[in-house]
């Protein structure tokens, strides 16, 4: 499609595909096409990215990090930790508020990291290391250890996962275990639920009561400030009729535009911009509760069966997005390893073949969860299908949008009867260049996340890492947790990619976030043709 075809057709699509939206010199709103849809608005119940995303849009945070990865003080004002790295004491910045203009306080506070603990791989370490985490005054609270904890910072500014967002200590009381329906937080957005289509849009609006701090943003650290009224997530899933929106202006920003589109884009003037280092990471996941994954042959056969080649070509189509990487940390992490990478990954479908028949897979259909909302996620899913039916693997491929998968993902139940026996899915890679923060790699059983690895050796090795004092230390344990990983198999990375952000050159201000996208300091300009 040439330029000239693909404007034309863009231009054909206009009016169709917003009815009824403001005009588009409209510069007081911004649209954007995240990607996907969303279904949740709990931060703490489901690692849901676009559930992540949201968070950071309506909810603050006791620290950011810059984009460098470094913690920096967000809410809080001052912070100190003793010597012995045992008692830690935290201040409120003043001014703080909710969306219902009520004073966020410490007893907020510490509710809302209680119950982000419960579920949070590193939060449960944390808590098993906590004497006391009490209020101490209005804006100040205590948290008194036991054993130093090294990625304490860390955890409570991390994107991904279940996020320390801070609520109300009426809403932070519900159970880690139920889904929360109220959004108020006190970030520099307000989530108007009256305005939420599901499945079609989602509104934010700005927070007129929201004081950003002084530094200039970085990353999700410095200054949150706001300068459109309103930010509309629109849901559009085919990936032309995105890129067909934003280059005609009915859209501003699109988070994951499709590889194959990124020539015209370019040619037609949009913006490309890759802002993360780390990309993502995609992974095979297998149900450990039921066969034939229960064995770990019929997990390991996969590691010989998967070539990350063939799914990133598949999934992508471009080697300048794309990366082959067998490190389940990430490559360009500071943990990128090759240890306990066996020989022949990727490229030995007898072994893959002989270790499925000697788990004693008996030939019943394979549930396979099919998300075919994402494109590249749903082509992956067919090279997976395929690639299970040539070492004699019957499948059952279950299609369904990426939202519904991660609410079937939970089902525990047997295959046959709602469950599910493998699926694909993504993290970003910053979020899992660390043991901790690997939740897929956690295998602390049910625990752990769906797919439900259990092996108290390998978390053993996972859980010992925080407290490794020498980054020699930690480094070789995480030698160790990736060689037990590739014995265990929690799940097989399926290889990285880089995916970039497009958007209209009336916008400015877009931050780098590794592993997630925002939405504050972003300004947009008048609407010219492109």
């Amino acid at each position: 499609m040439r330029r000239r075809e693909f404007l034309s057709g863009s231009a054909a699509f206009s009016g169709l595909l917003l009815s009824g939206c403001t005009p588009l010199d409209d510069s007081n709103v911004l649209r954007a096409v995240l990607h996907a849809d969303l279904q949740s608005v709990d931060p703490i119940v489901t690692t849901a990215g676009i559930v992540q995303r949201h968070a950071l849009m309506v909810y603050d945070f006791l620290f950011g990090r810059d984009a460098s990865g470094t913690p920096q003080p967000q809410m809080v004002e001052h912070y100190g930790v003793s010597d012995d790295g045992l008692d830690w004491e935290f201040s409120l910045r003043e001014g703080l508020a909710f969306h219902d203009g009520a004073a966020v306080t410490a007893s907020d506070v510490v509710a809302s990291l209680r119950r982000w603990a419960v579920r949070d791989a590193y939060g449960r370490q944390i808590l098993g290391v906590t004497e006391s985490l009490e209020p101490a005054g209005e804006r100040r609270f205590v948290w008194r250890l036991s054993r130093p904890y090294g990625l304490l910072l860390h955890a409570l500014s991390k994107t991904g996962g279940p996020v320390a967002a801070i609520m109300p200590e009426r809403v932070a009381r519900t159970s880690a275990s139920t889904a929360i329906e109220d959004s108020i937080g006190s970030g520099p957005y307000r989530f108007m639920r009256d305005e939420w289509i599901p499945g079609a849009k989602v509104v934010y609006r700005r927070n007129e009561h929201y004081a950003p701090r002084t530094e200039a943003p970085n990353g999700t650290a410095g200054g949150k400030r706001v300068f459109v009224d309103d930010v509309e997530w629109i849901n559009i899933r085919d990936p032309q009729s995105a890129v067909l929106a934003l280059a005609n202006g009915e859209i501003d920003f699109v988070e994951s535009p499709a590889a194959e589109f990124l020539p015209l884009l370019r040619d037609a003037g949009v913006v490309i911009r890759r802002t993360d280092t780390l990309g993502f990471q995609g992974m095979l996941r297998m149900n450990h509760l039921h066969p034939p994954f229960s064995d770990p042959r019929a997990r390991q056969a996969l590691t010989y069966l998967i070539d990350q080649e063939r799914y990133l070509q598949a999934m992508f189509g471009d080697p300048e997005v794309t990366s082959v990487c067998h490190s389940f940390f990430v490559c360009g992490s500071p943990l990128a390893s090759d240890a306990g990478v066996p020989r022949g990954i990727g490229k030995d479908i007898d072994k893959a073949r002989q270790l499925m028949q000697a788990s004693g897979y008996d030939g019943r259909p394979l549930v396979i969860l099919h998300p075919t909302d994402i494109q590249f996620m749903n082509l992956a899913t067919l090279v997976m299908a395929e690639d299970l039916k040539s070492i004699g693997v019957n499948v059952d491929l279950q299609a369904m949008d990426f939202g519904a998968m991660g609410a079937r993902r939970i089902n525990r139940s047997a295959p046959g009867e709602g469950g599910w026996d493998i699926g694909l899915t993504y993290w970003p890679g910053g979020n899992v260049s660390d043991p901790v923060g690997n939740v897929p790699m956690q295998a602390n059983c049910e625990q752990a996340w769906p797919g439900w690895p259990c092996d108290a050796g390998h978390q053993a090795l996972i859980d010992a890492y925080p407290f490794a004092t020498e980054e020699s230390e930690r480094q070789g344990l995480a030698d160790r947790i990736q060689a037990s990983a590739y014995e265990l198999v929690p799940y097989v990375p399926i290889g990285q990619w880089f995916s970039p952000v497009a958007y209209s050159p009336r916008i400015s201000g877009v931050l780098e976030v590794p592993g997630s996208t925002v939405l504050w300091n972003v300004d947009k300009g008048p609407y010219q043709p492109l």
